[in-house]
């Protein structure tokens, strides 16, 4: 039933930008007007909204050390800790990747795989 409704609502926003297309008219729905600069902001905002508020990863402890499942691209995050005792410190990569830049703390590298991560669903959707 809502997958009907959704396209009830794809149908009707078609054939009403149609008409405004063929006649320079503007889109009125419940007594408010809208013009497709509006209706494309307005998509635009909730795109954006909506990878702002992707959730972070979710690092496990397993044996190869710590990881996270993306559940969207094919690879999975890997958190490494420097071989040093002294000074240790982390990197991520992804499983394709090799480590390329060093943290000082745990969290900074799990932020820096964080931002990596929204970096990419954003180019995936062309943000």
């Amino acid at each position: 039933m809502f997958t009907m409704k959704k396209k009830d609502l794809a149908k009707e926003y078609a054939l009403k930008e149609y008409k405004r297309l063929v006649n320079n008219v503007y889109i009125v729905k419940d007594n408010r007007c809208f013009t497709f600069d509006n209706i494309e902001s307005a998509f635009n905002a909730g795109r954006k909204s909506v990878v702002e508020n992707i959730p972070n990863l979710l690092f496990k402890e397993t044996r190869e050390g710590l990881i996270a499942d993306n559940g969207i691209f094919e690879f999975i995050y890997h958190i490494y800790k420097s071989a040093s005792v002294d000074e240790p410190r982390y990197a991520f990569a992804t499983t394709y990747e090799t480590p390329i830049q060093w943290y000082d703390t745990l969290e900074e590298a799990m932020d820096a795989a964080n931002e990596d991560y929204k970096k990419r669903i954003k180019q995936a959707i062309g943000l």
